[in-house]
């Protein structure tokens, strides 16, 4: 019994003794993995070469150190020299795709088509210079009667303005039918009536005079044109000199509907049928443009062109001096558009955030033409079919920016511009 009693507590202390060196060894191995790892860890990040460090909202500024950003209250972000390696192409940038699908970006293709224009722009209705006549006696007299009129007043054509006496053309008339009495030559008798006329005798008076051969001492000037007086102000008994003006009289069919225009939309403008003239005081009423013209100066200070459009007015419905509206809607010739929110601006360079067929992100510098109505036209930098970035643009622009990206492309620019230039200056220097 008691040998038995011994040999169980044998086997208990050699089992105690067997775990404790299984758990020294494990102990042993798991404490040796782990310090391995650590310096495994330890020692890539520390061959990792930080370029720059930055902050994500200002990508263009590059700090040297580590630290809280100047901006925004966070820490700036390293720049590491394998992920440039990793994610930069020698001509564009990757982004993780879970990023871009969580920021929305879209991309839309260069396509070709017309640009569309349309706008309103503020205009004035005024007289119709053409339409202008200015009423003279042309000879010295008094004023007999001046008819009840005043500056404002509408008169037809043939309405009587004053009546007068001249009488330099009774002295003429009297010679006239002296010539005719005595025999006088056709050559004496019309060289008489022609200086009648010159001398502002109406010539419904010199027929008259022709007919009946009886002299006239009254004479009625009356209006030339259907018009608004803008000048009258003459007064029975007062003597009149052959430089006064009687009457100004302006007419009002047709009238000139004014408008300033950019100088950068007068290449769209092609025909009357883009216009469309509006006033507030008729809002539904209907005006035809017989002729348009853009004046031949440019506004030194506002940069536009005047815009002169003549509209017919037969019930004199315009008025000068009111307020009018000019719509304009025109297309250009088919070129190559793209969305305005695509088009990077800063002052300095335009360009575009393309997507290549692998998947890269390219910035590419563009010359741009014309915008409207959310599409801008490129003139040079893109070809039809290529995909641009139209939303989320400036993380992937920021990405370029901090990758290098975009001094790759100027590089590319620069030198292709000092390409062409070379061939010039080779044969100039001949």
């Amino acid at each position: 019994m008691a040998s038995l009693t011994i040999k169980n507590t044998a086997l208990i202390l050699a089992s105690m003794i067997a775990g404790g060196v299984i758990s020294v060894g494990i102990y042993t191995y798991y404490s040796s993995a782990k310090i391995t790892a650590e310096t495994g860890l330890t020692s890539q990040k520390e061959d990792r070469k930080v370029l720059f460090w930055y902050d994500p909202m200002y990508p263009n500024t590059r700090f040297d150190k580590p630290g809280k950003s100047p901006f925004m209250d966070m820490d700036l972000i390293p720049k590491y020299a394998d992920e440039e390696t990793a994610s930069v192409s020698a001509t564009g940038v990757r982004i993780d795709p879970t990023q871009t699908q969580n920021l929305g970006l879209k991309t839309e293709p260069v396509r070709r088509g017309p640009l569309h224009y349309a706008q309103t722009f503020p205009a004035n209705v005024s007289y119709n210079e053409y339409q202008f006549v200015i009423v003279q006696a042309r000879s010295a007299g008094f004023i007999e009667k001046v008819y009840p009129l005043t500056v404002g007043d509408k008169v037809k054509q043939g309405a009587p303005l004053i009546d007068l006496t001249i009488p330099d053309w009774v002295e003429a008339q009297s010679e006239y039918l002296l010539l005719r009495e005595t025999g006088g030559s056709a050559t004496q008798v019309e060289g008489i009536l022609e200086r009648l006329r010159l001398a502002g005798m109406p010539e419904a008076d010199i027929q008259r005079l022709i007919s009946t051969r009886k002299i006239q001492t009254r004479f009625t000037l009356k209006a030339p044109i259907d018009g608004v007086i803008t000048a009258f102000d003459l007064r029975t008994g007062m003597n009149i000199s052959k430089d006064n003006v009687v009457a100004k009289i302006q007419g009002m069919d047709p009238v000139w509907v004014s408008a300033s225009v950019p100088e950068s939309i007068a290449w769209l403008i092609k025909d009357a049928s883009q216009f469309t003239i509006t006033v507030p005081a008729w809002p539904d009423k209907p005006f035809t443009i017989s002729k348009w013209s853009i004046l031949p100066s440019v506004d030194a200070t506002t940069r536009t062109l005047q815009i002169r459009l003549q509209v017919d007015n037969p019930d004199e419905a315009l008025k000068p001096g009111m307020n009018a509206y000019l719509q304009l809607k025109t297309q250009s010739e088919p070129m190559l558009l793209i969305p305005s929110k695509a088009l990077i601006d800063t002052g300095t360079e335009q360009r575009v955030i393309t997507v290549d067929n692998d998947g890269r992100f390219v910035p590419k510098q563009v010359t741009v033409f014309h915008d409207s109505q959310g599409l801008t036209a490129i003139r040079s930098g893109l070809t039809e079919g290529e995909k641009v970035v139209s939303s989320g643009l400036f993380l992937i622009d920021s990405e370029a920016n901090i990758s290098g990206a975009l001094d790759r492309m100027r590089a590319q620019n620069s030198g292709a511009q000092d390409a062409a230039a070379m061939p010039a200056q080779a044969t100039h220097s001949h």
